[in-house]
């Protein structure tokens, strides 16, 4: 999820945050950068609560693991540079085929139920991935493209994962959510990980500190092993939605670091903060409803169509977003998937839009309505302009509280939200086929097909056909209706943290990366 902020940055986001809330907090005051500051604690402003859903790290996307591999660890674990590296598993083997993965587990983790790290707890995690509320896990369930047909335990530290077809490199999506594991009680009672996490990671949850949906307070864990690679005794996410009020709280101290939209970057820099940068963060509009359910006329792939040509996305950049990259294409300009064949086949063509509206049988337009927030509502009135000139009436509605924000994926047809694309097939199993940008279950056997091709690509020529299928049919179906491409910003206080640092590609830091000031 870049699901909405930056970089979706936005992630399901921050994904299903970052699609649609609205501005519930603000920060101000003058700036305190000269004023002495306790390095023991970080203080990170987030655009979005990502414990909206618990604190089943299963539950949610890849734009969420910033925050929740301060509460688990990983089988695998993502590096500075962007590779991947051991984790709760400290080596792992493929048999000859590729069909059997087999993982070699660390001794001595404790978790905070108090249980410990076995084979068998591996196995009792990942024999969790029929339910359909574990979007992490939906690409290794019954029917998934890395269908996972057994688990089972060989030694009490060594546990053998068996696909349903050759899997290789398969390693690499455990470092994201699907590879965080949870203790013994949880997996006993899943229920209980809506109000209480249960991991083995660098942190824990203190509960007195944290208020839900507000503020997350995390001690450093004396449990863990891998807890001096973390430089602060004390984590705080704030959450904070509203793009002007992050950046206020960074400049008056309330907060060490936080993600910055672009209108706010220059308004840090001036302030003496320092931003790191990097791209690859697709603002789209998401279609939900796919099969008519919220509106009827979302059900014709035409309809969804005739978005693409109303839309003025180069005017829309240029008015609310210098700096920034029209997009035609859902994913970034820079990954293998791109192609400027998009750019062409759907430029912008308000006659063309009206053409495909009669012929699905709406002559006169349509209306509907679309969640927004205090973030994305100067560009959802832009994009409301074009989409009136071609006779489709969008009303915006404000959320009015979380509740109402998060429905929206339910409850209205379209949704807005800015995707990170570092791990396409992660992102649409997780989110755009099966988890919560998809609630109505709607199925495109394209998507699907190009998905599983791309996790199955054995070199850089296949993966990039099948990406390019991928994107091509994301947006010529309107499961994506992609508007601008964005840089991540992360502001940070210069006086208290180093140079914020991106893993690879990855548009969320890596927590342990955040190191204070010499």
């Amino acid at each position: 999820m870049k699901l909405l902020n930056p970089a979706a940055q936005r992630s399901a986001a921050a994904l299903a945050g970052a699609l649609l809330l609205g501005s519930l907090t603000a920060c101000g005051g003058g700036s305190s950068a000269s004023t002495a500051v306790d390095k023991s604690t970080l203080t990170i402003a987030s655009d979005s609560d990502s414990a909206s859903f618990g604190y089943d790290p299963l539950r949610v996307a890849d734009a969420q693991r910033q925050f929740f591999e301060g509460l688990y660890d990983n089988l695998m674990t993502l590096q500075p540079d962007g590779s991947v590296g051991p984790g709760l598993a400290t080596s792992f083997s493929y048999n000859a085929d590729s069909t059997v993965l087999t993982l070699n587990l660390k001794d001595g983790v404790t978790f905070t139920d108090g249980s410990t790290l076995d084979a068998a707890l591996v196995k009792a995690n990942l024999d969790r991935r029929s339910d359909t509320a574990l979007s992490a896990y939906s690409a290794i369930a019954k029917g998934g493209a890395q269908e996972v047909t057994s688990v089972d335990v060989v030694s009490p530290t060594q546990v053998a994962i068996t696909f349903a077809k050759a899997q290789p490199g398969f390693e690499k999506n455990l470092s994201g959510t699907m590879g965080m594991i949870v203790g013994k009680t949880a997996v006993a009672n899943t229920a209980s990980l809506s109000t209480t996490p249960d991991g083995s990671g660098p942190y824990t949850l203190e509960m007195s500190g944290t208020v839900k949906g507000n503020k997350y307070v995390f001690q450093k864990n004396s449990k863990s092993t891998d807890a001096s690679k973390y430089a602060y005794n004390k984590i705080t996410f704030s959450v904070i939605q509203d793009p002007q009020a992050r950046a206020n709280a960074l400049v008056s101290g309330q907060a060490d670091v936080a993600i910055l939209t672009s209108p706010t970057v220059d308004f840090a820099k001036s302030k003496g903060l320092g931003v790191s940068q990097i791209g690859g963060t697709i603002h789209t509009m998401v279609s939900f409803d796919k099969i008519g359910k919220t509106s009827p006329a979302f059900a014709s792939e035409k309809v969804r169509q005739a978005f693409q040509y109303a839309i003025n996305r180069q005017a829309l950049v240029d008015a609310l977003h210098k700096g920034d990259i029209a997009a035609w294409n859902s994913l970034p300009k820079d990954s293998a998937g791109f192609t400027e064949a998009l750019n062409t086949e759907f430029a912008y063509d308000p006659a063309k839009a009206k053409s495909l509206l009669a012929e699905a049988g709406y002559p006169n337009g349509f209306e509907f309505t679309i969640v927004g927030s205090a973030e994305t509502q100067t560009d959802l009135q832009a994009v409301q302009k074009d989409l009136a000139a071609v006779g489709i009436k969008m009303n915006i509605k404000m959320a009015s509280s979380t509740d109402e924000a998060f429905a929206a994926v339910a409850t209205t047809p379209l949704g807005y939200a800015a995707l990170g694309w570092d791990n396409p097939v992660g992102l649409m199993y997780g989110v755009v086929l099966n988890g919560f940008t998809n609630v109505q279950k709607a199925t495109d056997a394209q998507l699907t097909a190009a998905t599983g091709e791309a996790a199955a690509a054995k070199d850089d020529a296949s993966k990039k056909t099948a990406l390019t299928k991928l994107n091509t049919r994301l947006v010529e179906s309107g499961w994506m209706i992609p508007l601008y491409e964005s840089l991540t910003n992360q502001g940070y206080n210069t006086k208290k943290v180093q140079q914020v640092t991106f893993a690879g590609s990855n548009a969320y830091p890596l927590l342990s990366s955040y190191a204070p000031t010499n």
